[in-house]
């Protein structure tokens, strides 16, 4: 920190042109602490992915879904009150008669609120997407009850393993990516969740009525940053598993069609074993000068790129992003010659796969086997346990 000659130090505290102005010796004290615990965070992660402890990852989950801004427990908490009926305990369903229905659950709307509570239930960080959003309800229409959640939003510009399938035209990578979508948030809650509801609704991400949502919603739209037509139609879905492989996306089929690809895995970098320090990093990054508030034109990490800008000023570099949880990546494929598509030429034809031909074989394939394999699946009250998970959303 360079020193001003013939001139006080300015005291902490002051303000100088509306900026709160610290002392150096200050910075470079919150410096140093900043940098000790960051560098213990990640001695305690290796550690524990050393042993595969996939209980302290969720826990780690847990502890920045509570840090992160945006996780509503109040509200979250009276929405689960106000439609508390739609929430279904095991002895009420037959699992031969489950009925998937996908309801879009637009902001401002009882299935936007529903959405919203199933989405408080897990243990992943609170995240409402980015960029081009559709969220579905899966409901079970012969029983009235929530089955799970769909979240798709505008998929990452960079995923190496999806990149590498692709001849992209030169400068017009962005634009046919931007015909994909990713989804962020996908599964079945109890006790649909007990007969491999994910199953469910992980292949209900393939089917017709997620396409028409898009067409519906997206056609004949722009682009806020570059003011372009949206392009149509929506060829694919790339998501990616939570926890190193996954049990919901894998071997994922209807009938003999594969309908989550598994095309590699992350990188293996993130700020998950950093995010319960983000406090202390954007006070430092505060009293620099250097902390991004986000806003139109930054970019969706915003997190991301503060504890990039505060790694690499403490001179400890963006490799302590590398926590090494390589997450599975799947992809569906939602057109007949994706590869033609994603090339600049014409897509293909759609993929057809309705909602009630899928559910049908979900429930022979997966659902009625698994409640008679296991016959007190239905034993419990899963109001309680929901009521008990929100309780402990701040």
């Amino acid at each position: 920190m360079p020193k001003v000659a013939n001139k006080a130090p300015p005291r902490p505290n002051n303000r100088a042109g509306g900026k709160v102005v610290h002392l150096p010796s200050g910075v470079q004290k919150a410096g140093v602490v900043l940098r000790n615990s960051i560098l213990a965070a990640v001695k305690e992660f290796d550690a524990a992915t050393a042993k595969d402890d996939k209980d302290y990852l969720r826990a780690l989950h847990g502890r920045a879904k509570q840090l992160q801004p945006g996780v509503p427990g109040k509200r979250v908490r009276a929405a689960f009150v106000k439609h508390r009926a739609m929430f279904a305990i095991g002895n009420e369903i037959d699992p031969n008669k489950i009925r998937p229905v996908l309801k879009l659950a637009s902001q401002d709307t009882e299935w936007g609120e529903i959405f919203g509570v199933v989405r408080a239930l897990w243990s992943m960080p609170y995240n409402k997407g980015y960029g081009r959003r559709l969220r579905f309800v899966v409901f079970d229409a012969h029983h009235e009850a929530v089955i799970g959640i769909i979240g798709l939003q505008s998929p990452p510009a960079d995923l190496q393993c999806r990149d590498m399938l692709f001849q992209y035209p030169k400068q017009r990578k962005l634009e046919l990516v931007n015909s994909t979508m990713d989804a962020y948030a996908v599964g079945a809650i109890p006790p649909y969740s007990y007969l491999l509801g994910g199953k469910l609704v992980a292949g209900l991400i393939a089917t017709d009525a997620v396409r028409e949502a898009y067409w519906t919603q997206y056609a004949g739209k722009k682009t806020e940053m570059e003011n372009k037509l949206i392009r149509q139609p929506l060829v694919a879905v790339t998501t990616t598993s939570a926890f190193g492989r996954s049990s919901m996306y894998n071997r994922l089929k209807y009938k003999n069609r594969l309908l989550a690809e598994p095309i590699g895995s992350t990188l293996g970098f993130g700020t998950l074993h950093l995010e319960h320090l983000y406090d202390g990093i954007r006070a430092y990054l505060e009293m620099t000068g250097e902390y991004n508030n986000g806003g139109f034109g930054t970019g969706p990490k915003v997190r991301w790129q503060n504890i990039v800008t505060a790694l690499n000023r403490l001179g400890l570099g963006s490799d302590m992003l590398r926590h090494g949880v390589q997450r599975e990546v799947f992809l569906y494929r939602l057109v007949e010659d994706l590869e033609s598509g994603m090339s600049g030429g014409e897509p293909g034809n759609p993929e057809r796969l309705s909602v009630q031909d899928y559910s049908e074989f979900w429930i022979e394939r997966w659902a009625v086997p698994r409640a008679q394999r296991f016959p007190h699946w239905s034993n419990g009250d899963e109001r309680i346990l929901i009521e008990q998970t929100l309780a402990a959303i701040s």
